[in-house]
């Protein structure tokens, strides 16, 4: 329970969130299975490419922070008071 509350208070905030939710999913493999099946059947149903667009705004207006992939190297990093435009060059 302390966990869970842990890994909301980071997201929430919007500090240290990757960090402390994936110590949480290497602890609890199956909440993983759990969420990537579900979003998995979320695509299925309304179609992958309403998820990738509409998701990362709803994060947003939720008051987190939302990606959405513009090209194979560019996305867009959002939350209520800026965004940022990265590039990712993988070798």
């Amino acid at each position: 329970m302390i966990a869970e509350a842990l890994v909301i208070f980071a997201c929430v905030n919007n500090t240290g969130c990757t960090e402390t939710s994936n110590q949480y999913f290497l602890e609890n493999p199956q909440v993983k299975q759990i969420i990537d099946k579900d979003a998995q059947e979320a695509k299925e149903l309304v179609g992958p490419k309403i998820v990738d667009a509409v998701g990362p705004f709803l994060f947003v207006a939720a008051g987190g922070t939302g990606t959405i992939k513009l090209s194979e190297h560019f996305s867009l990093q959002a939350n209520q008071t800026s965004a940022t435009l990265s590039f990712r060059w993988n070798l």
